[in-house]
């Protein structure tokens, strides 16, 4: 287990030191090497672990005693934190074999280092058996996701959405701090919240909504921020395959797996139930919205994606905390593949990432057209494909509770769903061709090594449903009735349809008035981004530019130094044996330490 952790880390290590060293270094080579080593090592351990029962959990070093107990640097996975890692390594092996002939070569060594570096930051944050190791590797994995997002920092819209995207994860590390803080007076120790055994008692009442809404705060940047554009105001230049696997497989995962340790703490509350439920219907309504209107491929396919963390919400709220892991890797597995595939377009088309400067490209790119069209079936809820058994679950826990309502507007959930998916397959690939003569002449087919892992991904989405049946998914389909299949289809109409109304409306060349105001509206997030801006996006910013501008070397070498002397001075004066200060003061130590490396590593 140990070696399959930090072999992607000792091999982005060997990768840096190389480069600095100005020495020839085959990165690419030795990063997809190490990452498919430590992938068969991670699948073995999870066979193990399936059919025995076994759970790895291995001991690193000392860190520290409060009050007797003993807190360790240590790695702990069991079926879920299993589950999650492979999930999380094939999704970089699957990034390092599709970037081979997409990524300029210029940048392929900071892409492998740092996606090696935030895969192993990730494991070692999900094997975390006490909360500093956990922030920690939290902390890490968003440095090491900026500075992946960063590969084209020299122009200037990536350099503000980095920026924006560091910020709001830091801010939302403060509501799960404070979520944190509140288990570590409930139960006096350090613990993650599986490892708390006999101090465990839930929250109640109050208290349980209070901890269920900060948590939500505090995965809000990995699960909807990313496909707002409050967070990226432009995607153009930021890599595909940094793009399909920090907003699914890393930031996503992470956020779903905190809401999966921490969700036996408040379940047992209707009125968190309540919660997680609205607010997942309102997260998906509002990305399938907002997505509508988008004509940028690559924020529209992140407006999606955040529509889909938030039906994975909504059943945390409705069915449980199993279903919806099992509801985020049936979901994300297929708009991988989605995003993946419009790198490959957007490559064909020298960069082009404009829906309405595309169209007609079904006859020179039929391999992507039909990726994406399978992609998005995966992704509608057809039976027996992609996601379909967690939608049935959901159909079988609505009807019974709420027969009318909750089964029409889940089936209208699909439709709208599955035609945002075909208004953005007719106009790359069925619309009147929009491309200059120059550009048509240009377009490029996928290589091998970019069709390899976008095939994988497809039969991976196709099948997931069958092993999620055998496995983790709870059956609660079978009380169904025969004829609920039907609601089931009419959702995947979406599609058809869809394609059907763009083709008709194409002929039309004026909108209506009334559309266009609809249209305005739906682009605009409803008009609440623009309140958020004003709010807390431009404070924030010009906070960030201020500290971006004047943290100079005096800051590092004096400022910040002296700074965590008095901090610790203090602390060992004022500490009187309570946990919840001691977190308190080391976690601030630990994030200042952690978040003052990127004013070296950004300085480039």
């Amino acid at each position: 287990m140990i070696f399959a952790v930090f072999l992607p880390l000792i091999a982005a290590g060997y990768i840096f030191i190389s480069a600095f060293l100005k020495k020839r270094t085959f990165a690419w080579e030795i990063g997809t090497a190490a990452v498919g080593t430590a992938f068969f090592k991670i699948v073995s351990m999870a066979f193990r672990n399936f059919f025995h029962g076994k759970v790895y959990s291995a001991f690193l070093m000392p860190f520290l005693t409060v009050e007797g107990v003993e807190y360790g640097w240590r790695l702990y996975l069991g079926t879920t934190e299993i589950f999650l890692v492979v999930f999380i390594v094939f999704s970089t092996l699957m990034s390092l074999l599709f970037v081979r002939d997409f990524l300029d070569p210029s940048r392929m060594n900071r892409f492998v280092v740092f996606l090696l570096g935030l895969t192993s930051s990730l494991m070692i944050c999900i094997g975390a058996k006490n909360i500093f190791q956990f922030f920690a590797g939290w902390d890490m994995s968003v440095m090491l996701a900026y500075l992946l997002l960063m590969l084209f920092h020299e122009k200037q819209a990536v350099r503000q959405s980095g920026i924006n995207f560091l910020i709001w994860h830091t801010l939302t590390d403060i509501p799960l701090f404070c979520a944190f803080y509140m288990l570590v007076e409930k139960t006096g120790t350090f613990f993650v919240p599986p490892f708390i055994g006999e101090w465990f008692s839930a929250f109640q009442g109050g208290q349980a909504v209070i901890f269920a809404v900060l948590l939500l705060l505090g995965v809000s940047a990995k699960l909807f921020l990313f496909g707002t554009n409050i967070m990226i105001t432009q995607t153009a230049g930021i890599s595909v395959p940094a793009l399909a696997f920090i907003a699914p497989a890393a930031l996503g995962g992470l956020g779903v797996y905190v809401l999966y340790i921490s969700f036996p703490l408040v379940e047992t509350e209707a009125t968190v139930r309540v919660i997680f439920t609205v607010w997942g219907i309102l997260t998906a309504v509002g990305g399938l919205l907002m997505a509508a209107a988008q004509t940028n491929i690559k924020v529209l396919l992140c407006l999606l994606l955040m529509g889909q963390f938030g039906f994975v919400l909504a059943v945390f709220g409705v069915i449980g905390r199993d279903a919806a892991f099992c509801a985020y890797i049936a979901l994300i597995t297929p708009m991988t593949g989605l995003i993946l595939s419009s790198g490959t377009i957007i490559q064909a088309l020298l960069g082009e990432e404009d829906l309405l400067r595309m169209g007609g490209l079904k006859k020179p790119l039929p391999f992507s057209f039909w990726l994406m069209l399978l992609f998005s079936v995966s992704c509608a809820g057809f039976p027996q494909i992609g996601n379909s058994g967690v939608v049935l679950d959901m159909f079988a826990v609505l009807h019974e509770r709420f027969p009318a309502a909750g089964t029409v507007g889940l089936t209208i959930y699909l439709f709208c769903l599955a035609f945002v998916f075909a208004r953005l397959l007719f106009w790359i690939f069925l619309a009147e061709s929009k491309l200059s003569p120059s550009v048509a002449a240009k377009i490029r087919q996928p290589s091998k090594t970019e069709a390899l892992p976008l095939i994988v991904l497809l039969l991976l989405s196709f099948f997931q449903n069958k092993v999620f049946e055998l496995s983790v998914l709870p059956d609660l389909s079978s009380s169904l009735p025969a004829g609920m299949l039907l609601f089931l289809l009419i959702g995947a109409c979406g599609l058809p349809a869809g394609i059907l109304f763009f083709k008709k409306r194409e002929k039309k060349s004026v909108r209506q008035p009334a559309y266009q105001v609809v249209y305005r509206f739906c682009l605009k997030g409803f008009y609440l981004t623009d309140f958020y801006r004003a709010a807390f996006v431009k404070p924030f910013m010009a906070l960030a530019e201020f500290a971006w501008r004047f943290a100079g070397a005096e800051l590092l070498t004096e400022g910040l130094p002296r700074a965590l002397k008095k901090a610790a001075e203090k602390l060992q004066r004022a500490h009187s044996g309570k946990p919840s200060d001691f977190f308190v003061w080391s976690l601030a130590g630990l994030s200042v330490l952690i978040f003052s490396l990127l004013f070296l590593s950004a300085g480039r």
